[in-house]
C-alpha cells in the first residue's frame, strides 16, 4: 500500500505546475545572481578568481531568500489534496490513514532534493561561465554540507507539514515558510541569546546552533562547523513534528 501511495504522490509532484515553475525560477534566479557578482566585480576593475567546486556545493544558493520557492512549493504540495477531496476518498481505503503522512513526507524529501540539485547545477554553470571552477580536494565536504542542509530543510518542512496537514492551516504554514526563508527569526534568536547571557551570566550563547533554519546557514562539513548539531537537530525536529502531524491527522475527521 505504501508503494502505491508513493507512486501517487510522485505523480502529483511531477505534474504540479507550481513545482515545475518554481524549479525553473530557482534555477534562473540563482544562475543570474551568481553570474552577476563576478561580472560586477570585473566591471569595477577587480580580477575574477576561480571558485572552488566544494564552496559551490556547500553553499549552492546565492541568497537565503531563494529558500522561499522551496518552502512555498512544499506547503502547496502538502495541502493540495485537501482542496479536492482526495484525502477523504483515499483515506477510507487504507488500514492506517496515517500512512498518508509518511508518504507525503518521503515525497517532500524528493521535492527538496530536486531543488537543491537544481540550485547546485545552476551555481556550477554560472561560476564556470564567469569566474571559472577549481576541482579542489574538499569536494566531499561540500557534498556532505549540501546533504546536511537538505536534511535541515526537511526538518523545517516537517514543521510546515504539521501546520498544513496536521492542523490544515495553509495560510499559517505559508507565513511560517516565509519567516523561515527570510531569516526573520534571527533577531528573535539574538534577543534570546542576550536574555540567556544576562540571566545566567554566560557568554557565547547561540540558540541558533540548535534550530534548523539557523543551522542551514551555518553548518559546514568542510570546516567541521556544527555538523553534529545539524544531524541531531534535524532528526529531533523531524521525529517530533512528523509524530505530531501523524497524531493530529488521525484524530481529526477527514474532510
Amino acid at each position: 500500500m505504501m508503494t502505491n501511495l508513493l507512486k501517487m504522490e510522485w505523480y502529483k509532484l511531477r505534474t504540479s505546475r507550481l513545482f515545475i515553475v518554481l524549479l525553473i525560477v530557482t534555477f534562473a534566479l540563482n544562475a543570474l545572481l551568481l553570474a552577476a557578482l563576478p561580472l560586477a566585480s570585473s566591471a569595477l576593475g577587480q580580477e575574477m578568481t576561480a571558485t572552488n567546486l566544494s564552496a559551490i556545493l556547500a553553499s549552492p544558493f546565492a541568497l537565503g531568500l531563494l529558500m522561499i520557492p522551496i518552502f512555498i512549493s512544499a506547503v502547496s504540495f502538502l495541502y493540495l489534496d485537501f482542496s479536492g477531496g482526495y484525502i477523504k476518498n483515499i483515506a477510507g481505503q487504507l488500514p492506517d490513514r496515517g500512512s498518508i503522512v509518511f508518504a507525503k513526507f518521503i515525497m517532500i524529501g524528493v521535492h527538496n532534493l530536486m531543488f537543491f540539485i537544481v540550485a547546485a547545477l545552476s551555481a556550477v554553470l554560472a561560476s564556470a561561465a564567469t569566474s571559472g571552477l577549481v576541482m579542489d580536494e574538499a569536494i566531499g565536504g561540500g557534498v556532505l554540507t549540501l546533504l546536511l542542509k537538505w536534511l535541515l530543510s526537511l526538518s523545517v518542512c516537517s514543521i510546515l507539514m504539521f501546520f498544513a496537514v496536521g492542523l490544515r492551516n495553509k495560510t499559517l504554514a505559508i507565513i511560517m515558510a516565509v519567516v523561515f526563508s527570510t531569516g526573520a527569526l534571527s533577531l528573535l534568536y539574538l534577543g534570546i541569546n542576550s536574555g540567556i547571557s544576562a540571566l545566567f551570566k554566560v557568554e557565547n550563547v547561540s540558540v541558533g546552533d540548535y534550530l534548523p533554519d539557523s543551522l542551514m546557514g551555518s553548518v559546514n562539513a568542510i570546516t567541521g562547523d556544527l555538523v553534529v548539531n545539524a544531524i541531531i537537530v534535524a532528526v529531533v525536529f523531524i521525529v517530533l513534528f512528523l509524530s505530531l502531524t501523524y497524531i493530529m491527522f488521525k484524530k481529526r475527521d477527514v474532510k
